[in-house]
């Protein structure tokens, strides 16, 4: 097993940098009005349709997501609007490989689910349906009513260890780990490919107790097994994160674990992602984070080329723009041009081969003219090496590591631009209740 080495001090300075860019590149006060441009969607094919569910019964700690806690009567009508918000979009004559259901709790309530499944799927040539989920949809309600129209459930574990469970705030809504894993079994019998999602980082989490979560969830044989780390974040998210989060010096040590662990039996995909090793193909893959995407629902963002879309994040502003015949997506941001070099530089390491006629193609330039300190920084830790089909490099297991730490700093990104979409429509929302106030008076 090839060992991961990348000294501590880089790691911090890879930190520093990436929160700095994090603050500077993707703050929105820079944002504009307006959301997809309709003209360039028609006719378009899209690998991505995601749909975001934002109602939870109780809210764990370490989501950023945009959630709300969970009201029937609010739920069943949000569904019924974004159904509308569907019909919105298909007029649009925009086709889409995939449908991704995010959320909150995308099963919150399982007939209204269905129902929004069936007419996207009535509307769109989707190939594949992939919905997260919770373990406990696998006891309380009838996943079977899900087959044939979901391919792969991603299942949030994070871990099978009860200190942590209650640690986390998801003992008690979930149960001990041993409950979890009877129900990820089964879920495992009954769908075609089922990813348990993992994490390492928390506080307190050995190499040891990081080795048994993994062999309990391997040796339930699931399709796939995701493995990040617990991220934290740069705003209000790094203060909540900060409480369940263990030592980053430790990161290292858990990754190496996390990869002798799972390597016998599964096949590494990305630097966080393992795929069962049968010898035959997957069916249903893991969903890359990256590709273009369309965003529908309360909460919900979406990225065509180098612009990056928000829908509305508040749920009374939300409803008046479906009733309105529009769709969601109130705002954008034109992403700058090194933002996407590096954007492009992760989306390479990610998948181990930094090609520079792709590159190139893209921005006229090599990797190393078009970011030198990044490429320096890289082959210095010996991150990278050249490739030996001659174009560009190929990433090292230190690389992949490195690839990981970069996706955690997106991932940090992601959250940082949900707290900013928030604020931004409390604020919204505080300013309209006085315009209300106003013209009353």
């Amino acid at each position: 097993m090839a060992q991961v080495r990348f000294p501590q001090l880089s790691q911090q300075a890879l930190d520093y940098v990436m929160g700095g860019k994090i603050k500077s590149l993707l703050d929105l006060q820079q944002l504009s009005p307006g959301g997809y441009d309709l003209a360039e969607l028609s006719g378009k094919r899209v690998p991505t349709l995601y749909i975001h569910i934002p109602f939870c019964h109780t809210l764990c700690r370490f989501c950023s997501f945009f959630r709300l806690k969970y009201d029937e009567a609010k739920a069943r009508e949000y569904f019924k609007l974004l159904r509308q918000e569907v019909e919105i979009l298909a007029q649009v004559g925009v086709q889409f490989d995939r449908l991704y259901i995010g959320g909150g709790t995308t099963t919150i309530i399982e007939s209204e689910l269905i129902e929004t499944i069936e007419l996207i799927k009535s509307r769109f040539d989707i190939q594949e349906v992939s919905c997260e989920s919770d373990p406990i949809y696998f006891e309380n309600s009838n996943p079977l009513a899900l087959k044939g129209l979901v391919d792969r459930f991603s299942i949030g574990i994070q871990s099978f260890d009860d200190e942590i469970l209650k640690h986390s705030g998801r003992y008690e809504k979930f149960g001990s780990g041993d409950a979890i894993a009877d129900l990820s079994a089964r879920a495992i019998a009954e769908f075609p490919t089922i990813n348990l999602d993992m994490m390492m980082g928390f506080n307190n989490q050995t190499p040891d107790a990081l080795t048994e979560d993994l062999m309990r969830a391997s040796a339930l044989k699931p399709g796939q097994i995701t493995l990040y780390p617990l991220t934290l974040g740069v705003g209000k998210n790094r203060k909540k994160a900060g409480k369940l989060a263990g030592n980053p010096a430790d990161l290292l040590g858990l990754y190496q674990t996390g990869r002798n662990v799972l390597e016998p039996g599964y096949e590494r995909e990305y630097a966080w992602t393992y795929r069962r090793a049968t010898g035959l193909p997957v069916e249903h893959d893991y969903v890359l984070d990256g590709e273009d995407c369309v965003g529908i629902g309360c909460g919900a963002f979406g990225r065509i080329g180098n612009k990056f879309y928000l829908s509305s994040f508040n749920l009374d502003d939300y409803a008046r723009r479906v009733k309105a015949g529009e769709l969601s997506c109130t705002s954008h941001k034109d992403l700058s041009t090194p933002l996407m070099r590096r954007y492009h530089l992760l989306m390479m390491m990610v998948k181990g081969h930094l090609p520079n006629s792709v590159f190139e193609k893209l921005y006229g330039r090599s990797l190393y003219t078009a970011l030198p300190a990044e490429m320096a920084f890289l082959r210095l830790h010996g991150a990278i090496v050249p490739s030996a089909c001659g174009d560009g490099y190929r990433t090292t297991p230190t690389g992949e590591f490195v690839a990981l730490k970069m996706f955690s700093g997106f991932l940090a990104g992601m959250d940082w631009l949900r707290e900013q979409a928030g604020s931004a429509a409390e604020e919204a929302q505080i300013a309209r209740g006085q315009a209300i106030e106003v013209q009353a008076a």
